[in-house]
């Protein structure tokens, strides 16, 4: 651990933190060292085994108490998820802390269907609010919470995700990252940049959520660190979803010092990686996919029920893009994954979770002392070796989304006693700049491409015929329109509708879903 006078991890010069969307580590990196064991383990003293599946091993019950084992995919099912560019699982788990129904099918109206039901539950499910403190779930309630469809059951091999595995065994893996909350995207993001969901259990709306606190821009600003913002696509206002979720990293500007930009991904950070303009901090949101009655939208951050060669390939040109630039030699790749989506994993979060700022959940009472699913994190440099799997140490809490509020504010000059002003969890997470070696160790791996037959188009493709009347919609307003339209031709009177007025379609429409 680094002192508490001096920044942590002088080496490095930039990081660049790329956080991808819904996958457990099973589920994509459960195969990673399924014959051998990783050349370097820390903390040393933890065992020297890479936790991932074995054979035979792990399975769910069905509601009749019938075993079914967790697989990989077979060479068949890839081939044919290839060829048709399938999403395995092929509809989105529930994701949300509960979830309830608004009819009488399902899941059951007030039942306890949700990410708490994939721990806690088995054949039956839960009827309350588990007990999580210090609790030891017994992760079997995935099959029973997704309504019985079995190919929750199976998860990607390295040979099928080549990109992602290859720089997990090149590079550094955490198998003890957990995502920060037992639930879905926006409180999870929430923890990963102002270490606290403030009471919110689950994603509010359809749209964005709005959390109107200080951020780890805000952090970066104040120790005199550049960043930018890159995004894929604008959702509303000439605004990504990170802005319209985090207002106030729109106050860590200072035009002076132009530590405040926020540009297009594919017009700034790849044009920055070769014009030589990167700042210290690079922060990436992919494009957003999604699944709607009339069909799916694809994105690239490997949400499912989307096909994952687009987050395979888009993961493939950041880190090949990054690798060849100039800034290589001094950089650290930060790829996390916000949760696990509903995807299966074998490994108990813990339920010694510090609540950050002694909030409960405004819909549950839940106390946020439970971590969510294990979720793949990778640290990719020329500074760590080839081989590393990292964990907290014994004595330490685990590593959550926090950890990367925590390491980052050190490396910019907050000391170890400073009060993060991030809440009481961020202050105590570990940090993970000893994965990092004081030279480089690790310069040109051979990192794999692709896998052969996995193609996407750049930045993802919409897959919904007769909808072309979407396009040049802001994202926020076009996910709203699918996502409670049932035909084509409701598509397009609420096209008509925000074209007449899009300030009144996002005021009447939009507002009533934050």
């Amino acid at each position: 651990m680094g002192n508490n006078t001096s920044p942590i991890m002088p080496q490095i010069k930039n990081i660049v933190f790329l956080m991808l969307e819904n996958r457990s580590l099973d589920n994509v990196l459960g195969w990673l060292y399924k014959d051998d064991t990783p050349e370097n383990v820390l903390s040393s003293n933890s065992s020297k085994e890479y936790d991932g599946l074995k054979e035979n091993c792990y399975w769910l019950p069905d509601t009749n108490g019938a075993k079914f084992y967790v697989k990989a995919i077979d060479e068949f099912e890839w081939h044919s998820i290839k060829t048709n560019c399938k999403g395995v699982p092929s509809t989105d788990p529930y994701e949300q802390l509960r979830v309830t129904s608004a009819n009488d099918f399902w899941p059951p109206r007030n039942s306890w269907s949700g990410v708490m039901n994939q721990f806690y539950g088995n054949q039956n499910p839960i009827n309350g609010l588990p007990v999580t403190k210090n609790g030891h779930p017994a992760m079997q309630g995935f099959l029973q919470d997704f309504g019985g469809n079995q190919d929750i059951l199976l998860t990607y091999t390295p040979e099928q995700l080549t990109v992602i595995n290859s720089l997990a065994r090149n590079y550094a893996v955490s198998d003890r990252w957990f995502s920060s909350v037992p639930s879905d995207t926006a409180p999870n993001r929430a923890y990963s940049l102002c270490g606290s969901s403030f009471g919110r259990e689950s994603n509010v709306s359809w749209s964005w959520d709005v959390y109107d606190h200080p951020t780890l821009f805000n952090g970066l600003q104040k120790q005199g660190k550049s960043w930018k913002l890159y995004y894929n696509e604008t959702w509303s206002h000439n605004k990504c979803w990170t802005v319209l979720s985090f207002p106030q990293i729109l106050q860590a500007g200072d035009p002076e010092k132009q530590i405040c930009d926020i540009n297009d991904l594919h017009h700034g950070f790849f044009a920055d990686l070769q014009a030589g303009n990167l700042p210290d901090f690079s922060y990436i949101e992919p494009k957003w996919g999604y699944e709607t009655t009339l069909g799916k939208v694809v994105g690239n951050e490997y949400h499912p029920p989307i096909f994952v060669g687009c987050g395979e390939q888009f993961l493939y040109k950041v880190y090949t893009q990054l690798q060849q630039s100039r800034y290589w030699k001094d950089t650290l790749l930060i790829v996390t994954f916000d949760e696990h989506g509903g995807t299966y994993d074998h490994v108990p979060p813990p339920g010694t979770a510090i609540n950050p700022d002694g909030i409960d959940g405004q819909e549950n009472g839940f106390k946020f002392d439970q971590f969510g699913a294990r979720v793949p994190t990778l640290l990719i440099s020329p500074y760590i070796a080839k081989g590393t799997v990292f964990r907290a140490k014994e004595d330490e809490h685990p590593y959550d989304h926090t950890s990367c509020i925590k390491t980052v504010l050190m490396w910019a000059g907050m000391t170890r006693d400073e009060p993060m002003n991030f809440g009481r969890r961020a202050q105590s997470a570990p940090t993970f700049e000893d994965v990092l070696s004081d030279q480089r160790v690790n310069l040109n791996p051979n990192i794999s491409p692709p896998a052969e037959g996995v193609t996407c188009n750049e930045g993802g493709t919409r897959l919904i015929a007769g909808t072309e009347q979407l396009i040049n919609i802001p994202f926020g307003a076009a996910k709203y329109i699918l996502q409670t339209s049932k035909t084509k031709e409701e598509v397009a009177a609420a096209v008509a509708l925000y074209r007449k007025d899009p300030k009144k379609f996002e005021a009447e429409k939009l507002a009533t879903q934050r």
